[in-house]
């Protein structure tokens, strides 16, 4: 499989949107399980939570992407000559889950709580960094074997036009 920066932009990309999809999608929905009438109308639960959860995950997320994007580039060169299908997902499967471990005791640790990947919310970014990796770079695949195939038409930049235009 050939393995170009733009096919490694588009999955990290991907993955960085999955995730952020699953875990609010995941957050929503728990959150309207595990409602409490108590705590006031479960509309007002959910805005808060788009409000204040999906914005803070955007941002921590965004930057753990940036932060471990060296390790998902060194595991796409390493995997480009394997055909398996398998093998890439369990590969990036098992990269997400490592990378939601990291953040995940650093956070406990930071935080001054004792490491714990038992709770919910561990569970939770764990199992949705571990899905999301393996979903991005599934899209990243799809889309180009459909530019490969022509089915989707990239634009073809030349570069002596691209060098005149910047002069």
């Amino acid at each position: 499989m050939a393995f170009t920066s733009q096919e490694f932009l588009r999955g990290t990309v991907a993955s960085w949107l999955a995730f952020n999809g699953l875990f609010a999608v995941t957050m929503a929905v728990l959150g309207a399980v595990t409602h409490d009438p108590a705590w006031g109308s479960l509309s007002g639960a959910l805005a808060l939570l788009l409000i204040y959860v999906v914005p803070i995950s955007l941002v921590v997320s965004g930057i753990v992407t940036l932060l471990c994007c060296g390790a998902a580039w060194a595991l796409g060169r390493r995997l480009r000559r394997t055909p398996s299908v398998l093998r890439h997902l369990i590969g990036y499967a098992g990269l997400g889950a490592v990378i939601g471990t990291v953040v995940i005791g650093g956070y406990q640790l930071v935080t001054l709580h004792a490491v714990d990947l038992t709770n919910w919310l561990a569970l939770l970014v764990l199992a949705c960094s571990a899905a999301a990796l393996p979903l991005g770079w599934a899209w990243a695949v799809r889309r180009a074997r459909r530019i490969d195939a022509g089915l989707i038409r990239t634009p073809r930049v030349d570069p002596d036009t691209a060098a005149d235009d910047v002069v």
